[in-house]
């Protein structure tokens, strides 16, 4: 089964035949959205027992056809730490007993979006689900529409429209959910980075020449469960990507104790870019058979050779989002790395 990405109605025709409705919380005004649901739908107070705690995923508002076979839904949920609504989802829609038909990740500068289309596993034949994603600063927001499965054909469109027509009443905030500090490199070249505050960082003195700075994520004052590894290494410290890449996971086999199988890297940058990036997920394993994330980024600019890996723990199911933390730390650090020269 596949998604539908665009509706087959003209857009033109949507705006005649739907309303966008407003949702606004006095308490709460950073919860303000709208969506756009068919003209003549119903509103629903959430199904929110009084005196509810408003702590994990609070229903905010409910919207109906008048039949109430198809209905839209939106939750909020506060987060504590800073991760990506799709990696959210992923373990959600297990929690809940969700199987997945089809799904996507879709970009944007609050991490990765999710947007899935999805059955309950104890009644397939029920309902069929379109969920999907948002986020601003430490809000994410879960819009579900669902429809008995014998209108599904019928109303596909209809639950498309509902889950991409979600807006936010002001602009989505670029704040993430956890605060950020600033980590500084002097050689061979200056560099910055930001990472979330909480990783604790330690200085790697292998590389004879160049920097390297270690950051675990502790579960515990005692238990890391996730590693970034940031290094930078003038151009004569290496002969290309690759010979980087062995180095680094022969340390990590070394030091880790795991099992990591062979993968190449792939060029991810134009081949006319001036710097040239090369990454790779590489498949690892504990002695116990634990799966666990490695990633390598690698890249060559002008004034450096910079690398970037990412070793963290995978539970399966992984109640705590470890491995979404872990994801979503390592790709603020990559993204925000940058010469300090020309960032002054």
């Amino acid at each position: 089964m596949q998604l539908m990405t665009e509706p087959r109605t003209p857009r033109e025709d949507i705006a005649r035949t739907w309303s966008r409705v407003a949702y606004e919380d006095d308490r709460r005004p950073e919860t303000g959205f709208s969506v756009l649901v068919p003209h003549g739908w119903d509103t629903h107070p959430p199904a929110r027992p009084a005196g509810a705690a408003e702590e994990g995923l609070v229903p905010l508002a409910v919207w109906s056809d008048p039949g109430e076979d198809a209905r839209v839904e939106v939750s909020v949920q506060r987060l504590a730490r800073e991760l990506a609504p799709a990696d959210w989802m992923v373990e959600w829609l297990k929690a809940n007993d969700f199987e997945v038909l089809a799904a996507r990740r879709i970009a944007s500068p609050a991490g990765a979006l999710g947007d899935v289309l999805a059955v309950k596993r104890t009644a397939p034949d029920a309902r069929i689900y379109r969920l999907r994603s948002y986020k601003s600063g430490p809000l994410l927001f879960l819009v579900a529409a669902s429809v008995a499965r014998h209108r599904f054909d019928a109303l596909e469109e209809t639950l498309f429209i509902g889950t991409e027509g979600f807006r936010l009443t002001g602009a989505a905030s670029p704040v993430p959910a956890e605060p950020l500090r600033e980590v500084t490199l002097t050689a061979p070249a200056p560099a910055r980075f930001v990472i979330p505050a909480i990783w604790v960082q330690q200085r790697d003195d292998q590389l004879r020449e160049g920097q390297a700075w270690r950051f675990a994520n502790p579960a515990t004052e005692d238990h890391m469960v996730g590693l970034i590894y940031v290094a930078t290494i003038p151009h004569d410290g290496a002969a290309g990507h690759d010979e980087l890449a062995d180095r680094l996971t022969a340390s990590f086999r070394k030091d880790q104790e795991i099992e990591i199988q062979e993968t190449p890297l792939r060029r991810v940058s134009e081949p006319d870019a001036q710097v040239d990036v090369r990454e790779a997920r590489v498949p690892a394993r504990r002695a116990n058979g634990e799966r666990v994330r490695l990633e390598l980024v690698i890249a060559r600019d002008p004034a450096r050779w910079s690398v970037f890996a990412l070793l963290g723990n995978r539970p399966d199911p992984d109640p705590l989002l470890v491995d979404a933390i872990n994801r979503r730390a390592f790709e603020i650090v990559v993204a925000s790395f940058a010469d300090a020269t020309a960032a002054a």
